[in-house]
């Protein structure tokens, strides 16, 4: 059976398989390789996935998810028509999409897949998103960083046989920044910065914003059907200024206009761009490289296609970024490769793809200014090349102490109690004076993201271990298999159905958006398509839905 690459991403997710050797994209039903990482819930109880539930985040907001990428690990809940649903669990009809997809291009069952995580996602994070493949019926071994999957694709595809990049991976929701040399068949992740809460959703919010102050609303003041549609229409702005230099963004239901051009964007988006900066620095200062240092600055993600984007990234690095593949599609086509990789097909199987951890791992150690708030001491540094094994020694603090408790934490502030606590290990020792006790601590964390802690003391001679894995977010096994239970009775829209629903919902979408005739065009053209539906007829349906796209497409202005 075939292992298929997923980039699961915070706008749109793709499936990828590698056949001989070259990274194949697999069309969903629509004949498209994008799918909107959006989830709907249907009248009847069917959930809907992609383009036919991203129509439906105007019409039926209730009923609609979208974004929650950015709450993996969380204990975030969506509401979907009245039901609760965690960020994985929308995840996992996502993947069960992407799964059937690649199940009807392919023709075989598909069990087995390696995702794409951004590289700043912790723990929490990376658990989740594994959780989310069990729910959909996937074996998720192996996660692959973003950058590092494009930086695959990116080598594969150049054909070059050795260099640097810099990874320019900006997405719907993430960003992540990755310095990465290549030769002789292995690609070396140097450093990764990020910051998982950027990306070209804040550009769209930000013009939504702009739209507000010049006709005088309150962004903050809207409904979720009023923030949906304006979020839309930003959204098509900021897609037109990619190809053009100006753009118009007209709210037809008030009557109210803005026009925006490239360069307002950018000025209105400064505060954007500096935080972009501090993440670019950040991975150039811990891979011992400047801005001026030779290297191809690679797009990834869709939002680094817009012009504002090249004309910073070219300003910070006084030369073109390059775009070796589509931003859209580069991370899953170097998830498909490794997911070749791990099938050990013949063609890439001496590709060596090595890793590094995004995040310092460390224990707690007693602040003797502040008793109350211990300070972290680090084992792991983050981008130590995984797997990686290191030991630090440790004593006791007080004479008499008994009792040590490890507090295992990730994350690089100063304080523990601004880290991430992903655990603990306690252990009775012998009452020693103090600085006289014997603890070694050895971190294991290998590919997968697993952490193994295993702490000795030489004094009484007893060792105690514990594997890292999120328990503060994990789900027993008689949970998880509850919750999968229940997540088997929401049925996927069938394929042949999907075209027809999907413009029927941009009919309804349309016609919650307009006003007067255009309105009524929409409605006439949904009335028709649906009398048509009555016919059975499959020549009359196709016409039709073809004769309504059109209408669509005029009143949309496209």
């Amino acid at each position: 059976m075939a292992v298929i690459g997923i980039d699961l991403g915070t706008t749109n997710s793709l499936a990828c398989v590698c056949q001989n050797g070259k990274p194949v994209l697999i069309p969903n039903p629509l004949g498209q390789v994008l799918t909107p990482s959006v989830v709907s819930m249907d009248e009847d109880g069917r959930i809907l996935v992609g383009s036919v539930a991203k129509e439906r985040l105007i019409s039926h907001p209730e009923a609609s998810a979208a974004s929650f990428k950015r709450y993996m690990g969380t204990n975030r809940v969506f509401m979907l028509a009245g039901q609760e649903f965690t960020p994985q669990e929308l995840s996992s009809f996502v993947l069960r999409q992407l799964k059937e997809d690649a199940e009807r291009f392919l023709k075989e069952e598909v069990t087995e897949a390696v995702i794409s995580v951004p590289a700043y996602f912790n723990d929490h994070q990376r658990y989740a998103t594994k959780e989310a493949g069990r729910l959909a019926g996937l074996h998720v071994e192996r996660l692959v960083n973003e950058p590092s999957a494009a930086a695959l694709a990116a080598s594969r595809i150049s054909g070059e046989e050795e260099g640097s990049y810099l990874i320019f991976d900006f997405g719907g929701g993430t960003l992540d920044v990755s310095v990465v040399d290549y030769f002789d068949n292995v690609i070396e992740i140097i450093a990764v910065s990020g910051d998982n809460r950027l990306g070209g959703d804040d550009f769209d919010e930000i013009i939504a914003r702009r739209f507000c102050s010049l006709q005088q609303m309150n962004y903050d003041d809207l409904d979720s059907f009023q923030r949906y549609s304006l979020l839309r229409l930003a959204e098509d702005c900021k897609r037109k200024l990619t190809g053009q230099n100006e753009a118009e963004l007209l709210w037809e239901s008030e009557d109210k206009r803005i026009t925006l051009t490239n360069v307002e964007l950018a000025e209105l988006c400064q505060g954007i761009f500096d935080r972009i900066s501090q993440v670019i620095s950040a991975a150039l200062r811990d891979s011992g490289r400047t801005a001026g240092d030779p290297c191809q600055v690679v797009l990834a993600g869709g939002s680094s296609k817009m012009p504002v984007i090249s004309f910073y990234l070219q300003t910070f690095f006084k030369r073109k970024p390059c775009i070796i593949a589509s931003p859209d599609e580069v991370v899953a086509m170097g998830a498909g490769i490794y997911a070749g990789i791990k099938e050990r097909q013949e063609d890439i199987q001496d590709l060596v793809l090595t890793d590094i951890c995004p995040f310092t791992l460390g224990t707690d150690v007693v602040n003797r200014s502040d008793t109350d708030n211990p300070i972290l001491s680090p084992i792991i540094e983050r981008n130590s090349i995984l797997p990686c094994s290191k030991t630090q020694y440790y004593t006791n603090s007080y004479n008499g102490q008994s009792h040590i408790s490890i507090g295992i934490f990730q994350g690089e502030a100063y304080y523990c109690r601004d880290n991430i606590k992903l655990g603990a290990i306690e252990m009775d020792i012998l009452p020693l004076p103090a600085g006289q006790a014997h603890i070694e601590v050895c971190f294991s964390y290998d590919i997968n993201g697993i952490l193994e802690v295993e702490v000795t003391d030489h004094d009484k001679k007893q060792i105690r271990k514990k594997v890292l894995t999120s328990d503060c977010f994990r789900m027993s096994e008689s949970e998880f298999n509850t919750r999968l239970e229940a997540l088997q009775t929401y049925k996927l829209m069938p394929p042949g159905g999907i075209r027809t629903r999907l413009v029927l919902a941009r009919g309804e979408r349309l016609f919650a958006q307009l006003l007067g005739p255009r309105r009524q065009l929409a409605a006439d053209a949904i009335q028709k398509l649906q009398e048509t539906l009555l016919t059975q007829n499959d020549q009359q349906i196709i016409n039709c839905l073809n004769t309504t796209q059109e209408i669509f497409d005029q009143l949309e202005g496209l």
